[in-house]
């Protein structure tokens, strides 16, 4: 039976990307597309996590679908940067987009105190899941300015800036998720008797 997913194109190593161009794995373009595809799966956990654990958090879980959602309008835009298949864009991020992000952390760090020292580690799974998302977003936005630099009419500062936001409000969640017992950095653990 033939597999609707396994096609055996990409056994030399190259792929397509959404206009039809053929590329190495390698390409910038790739890599950038890679670690959004890892963003979102840590999203999507995070997101079934919390609604586990903390289902009366129905404006986080609504919000991190609503990042799911743009995830596809960002994939996009990288996949098709000369917008040679239109028909396959479904709007690309704005400063609305960026606006909403920008709100739910402001929500987020409306009641929280952070330590003045940097956190060392979450003190529960789920806001250590919501960290590795954070990680994941740094590292998604360090692909796609790769991938901006070796394509420079690829011109989207405010999906730029979305994408640099991403990365913040996972970490506020995180701490939020802490419900207030941080492990903030203490360099005397290091001290030896």
């Amino acid at each position: 039976m033939k597999s609707n997913v396994t096609t055996g194109k990409g056994d030399s190593g190259q792929t397509r990307a959404l206009d039809g161009t053929q590329f190495e794995k390698c390409h910038p373009m790739m890599e950038a597309l890679g670690t959004l595809d890892t963003l979102r799966t840590h999203t999507a956990l995070l997101r079934l996590q919390l609604q586990e654990k903390y289902p009366e958090e129905t404006r986080q879980i609504k919000f991190l679908l609503f990042l799911l959602h743009t995830y596809f309008l960002i994939g996009t835009t990288i996949s098709d940067p000369q917008m040679r298949k239109p028909e396959w864009h479904r709007g690309e991020i704005t400063t609305k987009h960026l606006q909403r992000l920008e709100s739910e952390q402001q929500h987020l760090e409306e009641d929280l105190t952070l330590p003045h020292s940097f956190i060392v580690s979450a003190t529960n799974p789920i806001a250590a899941q919501a960290d590795i998302t954070a990680s994941t977003a740094r590292a998604f936005e360090r692909r796609f300015v790769a991938f901006c630099q070796s394509t420079p009419e690829f011109q989207h500062p405010t999906c730029l800036a979305y994408i640099n936001r991403i990365s913040d409000y996972f970490f506020i969640l995180a701490r939020q998720l802490e419900k207030g017992l941080h492990q903030p950095v203490d360099y005397s653990t290091l001290e030896h008797d």
